[in-house]
Formats: C-alpha cells, sequence, structure tokens
C-alpha cells in the first residue's frame, strides 16, 4: 500500500487546525457574550441608580397661582443630588397634594436632571366669611385658601368653619347645592347658609328667602325653583320639591 503523499498529510493537518480554531473561538464567544452582557447591564445600572451622571439638579413647578412656587418645592422635597432613577415621585405627589390649593399634581423626571412638578389646583365655587377675611371651598367642600375679597362670581355661604364631621359635611353639602343652582336664583343670590343638613337657606338681593333643604335631589329642586320664581312671593320652599310652596 502506497504511503500518503506529504502535500496530503500537510492540508489534513491544516484543516484540524483549522477546526480546532473555529471550536475554541466559538467557545470562546460563547463564554465571553453574557460575560459581555452582564457587564453591560451592570454598567448601566451603575450609571443610572449609583452614578452623578443623572442626577436630580433642580426643580420646576408649573400650572400654581394660588400656592406658590416655594411653598410647592417645600412641600414637596425633592432630594438633589440623588440619581433620577431612586426618586420616589409617588412619594413627592402625595407631598404636594397635602399643600392646600392643590388638588392633584404629576411628578416628572427628564434626563437633563430637572423634576418637574404639574400641579392642579382647586378651584373655588362658593366663600366662607371667617372674620376679616374669606375662605375659598371648591366642589368638594373643601376649604383651601383665605383671600381678603370675594372673587367676582362667587356666592357667599354662611357656615361655621370648625373642622368637625358636621362642618364638613355642611360644606360638602353647600358645595352640590351652590353648583346646581340656576342662573335665576345665582344672579340673586345674596347669601345661603344652614344650622342642619335639612335647613339649606338662601337670601335674594330683593329680600325673599327659598328654603332649599337638604342637598338631596338639587338637580330636580333647580328646576323646580326657576320656574317658581315667576310667582311673585317672599318665601319659596322647595324643599320638597314634588310639593313645592311659596307664600
Amino acid at each position: 500500500m502506497a504511503a500518503p503523499r506529504p502535500d496530503r498529510v500537510h492540508d489534513a493537518t491544516a484543516i484540524i487546525r483549522a477546526r480546532h480554531r473555529s471550536q475554541v473561538r466559538r467557545r470562546v464567544i460563547r463564554v465571553a457574550v453574557p460575560i459581555a452582557a452582564v457587564l453591560l447591564i451592570a454598567a448601566v445600572v451603575w450609571i443610572v441608580w449609583f452614578s452623578s451622571l443623572f442626577e436630580a439638579d433642580s426643580v420646576r413647578v408649573e400650572g400654581n397661582s394660588q400656592a406658590s412656587t416655594d411653598q410647592i418645592v417645600a412641600a414637596a422635597q425633592v432630594p438633589l443630588g440623588v440619581p433620577l432613577a431612586r426618586i420616589d415621585t409617588d412619594a413627592i405627589r402625595n407631598r404636594v397634594r397635602e399643600v392646600s390649593p392643590v388638588a392633584d399634581a404629576t411628578v416628572t423626571r427628564s434626563l437633563t436632571g430637572t423634576v418637574q412638578i404639574s400641579v392642579t389646583e382647586r378651584v373655588a365655587v362658593y366663600v366662607i366669611s371667617v372674620g376679616s377675611q374669606y375662605l375659598l371651598v371648591d366642589s368638594t367642600g373643601m376649604g383651601f385658601l383665605t383671600v381678603a375679597s370675594v372673587p367676582e362670581g362667587l356666592p357667599a355661604v354662611n357656615l361655621t368653619v370648625d373642622h368637625t364631621p358636621e362642618s364638613d359635611r355642611l360644606m360638602a353639602d353647600a358645595a352640590v347645592i351652590v353648583q346646581a343652582l340656576p342662573d335665576s336664583v345665582r344672579t340673586q343670590m345674596s347669601w345661603m347658609g344652614a344650622q342642619t343638613p335639612d335647613t339649606f337657606t338662601i337670601g335674594l338681593s330683593n329680600g325673599s328667602e327659598i328654603l332649599w333643604g337638604s342637598a338631596e335631589d338639587s338637580g330636580l329642586k333647580a328646576q323646580v325653583i326657576d320656574g317658581l320664581l315667576h310667582v311673585n312671593a317672599h318665601y319659596y320652599d322647595v324643599s320638597s320639591p314634588s310639593h313645592p310652596a311659596t307664600r
């Protein structure tokens, strides 16, 4: 049997070596790629969560007119110098909502290092006289800001504000009634008051009075009084809207 030619032996050896190198490369790649991925993820986590590259360095407030920017920033307690990813935006939002004129807020983070607080403020629907000032009350019956004079277009309600459950109930009921009033009443209304939830009474600029009763069925009562005011009377009773009365 003839011996293998030297050139064929050389070719076979080269092929074997090439295959071996290819196998080694594949093994290295299989090991190196996961390691590189882990290192990359670790680097990103470190940069985002621990490095100073994306730190919060300023606070911006928008949407506020009744609460000052300084007041909101103080309440927010944004931890400047902390990486943005570690800032609890929900906690900031909850703290900002404790500011009385603030109904709600959204908190967002910018890669520029700014924490932005967008505020939605409460809207007054009536006022309560408190000493020489006036308390603005929103649609939920929440008193949120004292002012020196009555803003134009807001009705005045005579209630005692002592933060008891009874007082809070009256303030909330008053908000329901005020928002239900038809223009025919709103334009003539000079005051509204109540001692109990069932005794809301409205005084008109001509001296007439309306016994509204409770806040229940205020929509129906508004319809009834809108028609009843065409009757010349000094007293209108819509506390039971199915059986109104005048005198």
